[in-house]
C-alpha cells in the first residue's frame, strides 16, 4: 500500500469527523421544531454597572460568533438577544447557551435570573460546558422579549455558541448530550488516559526488560497533562498561567515521544529527525514561559499546527507497518490513531476559527477509543506475559519431572547397589565372626580330640560352647532391627539354666534400660559374646551363688553410654588362677573392636566384676540395616541433587 492511501485515509478520517460534527448540529436542529433558534445576536462594549439604554447603538453578528483580543486591557461586553411569544407560556422555559466560554450575567425584560462565574483578572473562566437557565414565568410577556447577557474578556480566543429558547423539557435533552461530549467526556478521556499510564508503568516495573510499556507509560501520562488544561474550566490566574504551560509541556512532550516511538516501532529509525522533533516540541512550553498568554494568539496557533504535522508523519510510518503486516491489534491501534489524529486537527480548525465556533469537540470522543485500542494492546502484552510465564512454568515441571524421574531411577540403582554392598558386608562379618569365633574354637578342638588329648567331657563342653556361640551368631543375625534386648533375652533364656543348675541364682535388672536401643549392628554380636563369656567364666571358675547382671543406659552430658555390669560373690580371679586368661583376653579385644571400655575387677574371696560400656547413636529411634541403608542411600541423593 502506497503513502498516497495513507494519507487518503487521513484525509477522510478528517472529513467524516467534520461531517459528523455538522450532522449532529443538524440533528439536533431537525429534532428542535417547537424550540425558538436565534440566528443572530446584538453586542455593544460597556460595564455590568451601567445596563445598556434605549440609545445605545448595538451592532449584529450571526451566531456563531468568534473574535479574538490580544494586547489590550480587560473589556466588558453587553450582548442582547430577543424573542417573540405569542401567548403566555404555562409550563417552564428556558435559554440554552451551547457555548459562552467566559460566563456573565444574565438578564430578562430587566431582571436578573443568573450570574455564571465571568472571566477576569483574578479568576480565569473557559466554560466549555453548554448552559441552560430557566427564564421564570413571572419575566416572560407576551411579545417582544429582551435577554441581555453581560460579559468581559481579556486576551484570547472567544466566542458565542447557538442560542435556543424553548420549553426546558425539550432544552433538556440537547443540554445533556451536549454536556456529556463537552465536559463528561473530557472527564472520562483523563481518567481512563491515567489508568492507562499507570497500566504501563506497572508492567515496566514488573519487566524492566520492556521498554516500549515505560516509553507508552510516559506517553500516556504527557498526554493526561495536556488534558488537564481543557479539563479544569474555573481557575486562578496563577493556577491557569500553570495550566496553560503544563499544557504546552504536555503535548510537546506526548508529540516528541509519540512520533519518535512509532517511527522506531515502525522499523526507522531517523537520528536527526528524532532531534528535530525534540527541538520542535521544546520550543513551545519555553516561548511560553517568555510570552505568557500572548503566545496563544500569535506563534501557539502554528507551534499546535507543527505538532500535528509531526504527529501525522509517525502515524504515517506506522500505518505502513500495519498495511504491511497480518497484525489486527496493531491495525485497530493504528485506525484510532487516525480517528485520533482527525479529531485533533478538527477541534485545531475549529480553535483557529476554519470551522463554526459551536463545532463540537472530537478529541473528547475519539480520546476514549484510542485509550481502549493502547489498552487493548496492554492487555494483550499482559495475556501474552501470562502466556510466557505458563510455558516457562510448563516447561519447569517437564523438566522437574524428567529430574525426578532421572533421581529416581538412580535412586533405585543407588539403593540395589548399596542393598547388593550391604549384603556382600554382611556376608563377610558373617564369615568373620564364624572363622575367629566358631570355626577356630572348632578347628582346634578336632585338633585335640585327634591327638586324643580330650576326654569325652571336654567334647562335649566344646560343643555345648560352639552351641553357643553359634546361637548367639543367630541371635544376632536373626533380628532386622538389631534389637539387642531381645538377643539379651535369649540369652538370658539359655543360660539361666546353667546357672541354677551350677547352683547359681541369676539376678537380671535392666529397669534402667529404654525400650529401644541405638546401637551399631556390628557391635551386637561382640556385646553378646562379651557377656556369655562372663557368665560362662562365672560357671566354671567363680564357684559363686549370686551371680547379677545389670543393664542401662547412662549420660554423659549430650552421649548416651550402654553399660553392663556382671557381678558374682565367688573365689575372685586370684583364687581361680585365670587373670590373665585366654577368655578375659578375647572380650578385652571384642571391647575393643566396637570401641568400647572394658574393665575387670576382682576382690579374692569377694567375688568378680567386669563392666562393659559402649557409646551409643545419639540420633533418637532406632537403628536398623534397613534405616541405615535407607539414610545412607537418601545422603546420596541429597548430594545428587545439589550438584
Amino acid at each position: 500500500m502506497s503513502a498516497r492511501l495513507v494519507l487518503r485515509w487521513v484525509g477522510r478520517s478528517g472529513a467524516f469527523l467534520t461531517v459528523l460534527s455538522l450532522l449532529i448540529l443538524a440533528m439536533a436542529d431537525a429534532q428542535a421544531d417547537e424550540l425558538l433558534q436565534l440566528r443572530s445576536i446584538e453586542f455593544v462594549a460597556g460595564q455590568k454597572a451601567t445596563l445598556p439604554g434605549p440609545e445605545t447603538v448595538w451592532q449584529s453578528h450571526t451566531l456563531p460568533m468568534r473574535w479574538s483580543a490580544s494586547g489590550g486591557a480587560r473589556q466588558g461586553l453587553w450582548l442582547r438577544l430577543g424573542f417573540d411569544l405569542a401567548e403566555t407560556q404555562s409550563e417552564g422555559w428556558g435559554l440554552l447557551l451551547q457555548r459562552l466560554p467566559t460566563g456573565g450575567t444574565l438578564f430578562l425584560n430587566g431582571h436578573m435570573i443568573a450570574e455564571l462565574p465571568v472571566d477576569s483578572e483574578t479568576q480565569r473562566v473557559r466554560w466549555r460546558r453548554p448552559h441552560l437557565i430557566n427564564l421564570p414565568p413571572e419575566f416572560l410577556r407576551v411579545g417582544r422579549n429582551e435577554t441581555l447577557i453581560y460579559t468581559s474578556y481579556g486576551n484570547g480566543v472567544h466566542g458565542v455558541g447557538t442560542i435556543d429558547v424553548g420549553p426546558a423539557a425539550d432544552l433538556q435533552p440537547r443540554y445533556g448530550r451536549g454536556f456529556f461530549v463537552s465536559h463528561t467526556l473530557r472527564w472520562v478521556s483523563l481518567l481512563l488516559t491515567m489508568l492507562l499510564a499507570v497500566g504501563f508503568a506497572a508492567l515496566w516495573v514488573r519487566r524492566k526488560s520492556e521498554s516500549l510499556s515505560g516509553l507508552l507509560s510516559l506517553i500516556a501520562a504527557f498526554w493526561a497533562l495536556s488534558l488537564l488544561d481543557s479539563t479544569f474550566e474555573v481557575l486562578s490566574a496563577g493556577a491557569f498561567s500553570l495550566s496553560r504551560w503544563g499544557f504546552y509541556l504536555g503535548t510537546a512532550a506526548f508529540t516528541a515521544l509519540a512520533t519518535i516511538t512509532m517511527w522506531r516501532q515502525s522499523g526507522r529509525e531517523r537520528g536527526r529527525a528524532e532531534i528535530g522533533v525534540g527541538i520542535l516540541a521544546a520550543m513551545g512550553p519555553l516561548l511560553y514561559l517568555l510570552s505568557g498568554d500572548s503566545f496563544d494568539l500569535t506563534v501557539g496557533p502554528l507551534w499546535q499546527g507543527v505538532m500535528l504535522g509531526t504527529l501525522a508523519l509517525g502515524v504515517l510510518s506506522l500505518a505502513r507497518r500495519a498495511l504491511s503486516e497480518n497484525a489486527l491489534l496493531l491495525r485497530f491501534i493504528v485506525g484510532a490513531l487516525i480517528v485520533a489524529l482527525a479529531a485533533a486537527v478538527h477541534d485545531f480548525l475549529v480553535g483557529i476559527g476554519v470551522l463554526p465556533f459551536a463545532s463540537p469537540a472530537l478529541l473528547n470522543v475519539a480520546t476514549p477509543l484510542l485509550v481502549v485500542a493502547l489498552g487493548a494492546a496492554l492487555i494483550d502484552r499482559f495475556v501474552r506475559s501470562l502466556a510466557e510465564v505458563e510455558k516457562t512454568n510448563s516447561e519447569l515441571e517437564t523438566r522437574i519431572h524428567e529430574r525426578e524421574q532421572l533421581l529416581k531411577r538412580n535412586f533405585d540403582r543407588l539403593r540395589e547397589s548399596e542393598r547388593v554392598k550391604a549384603s556382600a558386608q554382611e556376608r563377610q562379618r558373617i564369615m568373620q565372626d564364624m572363622h575367629d569365633g566358631l570355626g577356630s574354637q572348632l578347628l582346634s578342638s578336632l585338633m585335640l580330640v585327634e591327638r586324643g588329648a580330650m576326654t569325652n567331657e571336654q567334647v562335649a563342653q566344646i560343643l555345648r560352647e560352639s552351641i553357643d556361640d553359634m546361637r548367639l551368631a543367630i541371635d544376632a543375625l536373626a533380628a532386622d532391627d538389631s534389637d539387642l534386648l531381645s538377643a539379651l533375652g535369649n540369652m538370658r533364656f539359655r543360660m539361666e539354666p546353667r546357672l541354677r543348675a551350677a547352683g547359681m541364682e541369676l539376678q537380671w535388672d535392666a529397669r534402667n534400660l529404654p525400650e529401644e536401643v541405638d546401637i551399631d549392628p556390628n557391635a551386637v554380636l561382640p556385646v553378646l559374646r562379651i557377656a556369655q563369656e562372663a557368665l560362662t567364666n562365672a560357671i566354671k571358675h567363680s564357684r559363686a551363688r549370686v551371680v547379677r547382671v545389670t543393664l542401662g543406659v547412662d549420660r554423659d552430658g549430650d552421649s548416651q553410654l550402654l553399660s553392663i555390669r556382671i557381678t558374682d560373690n565367688g573365689r575372685g580371679l586370684a583364687a581361680t588362677g585365670n587373670i590373665a586368661g585366654r577368655g578375659l583376653q578375647n572380650m578385652k579385644s571384642r571391647a575393643a573392636r566396637i570401641a568400647a571400655f572394658l574393665k575387670v575387677e576382682s576382690v579374692p574371696g569377694a567375688g568378680t566384676m567386669i563392666f562393659l560400656r559402649l557409646p551409643l547413636d545419639p540420633s533418637p529411634g532406632p537403628t536398623t540395616r534397613a534405616m541405615q541403608l535407607s539414610l545412607d542411600t537418601e545422603a546420596v541423593i541429597e548430594q545428587l541433587k545439589q550438584s
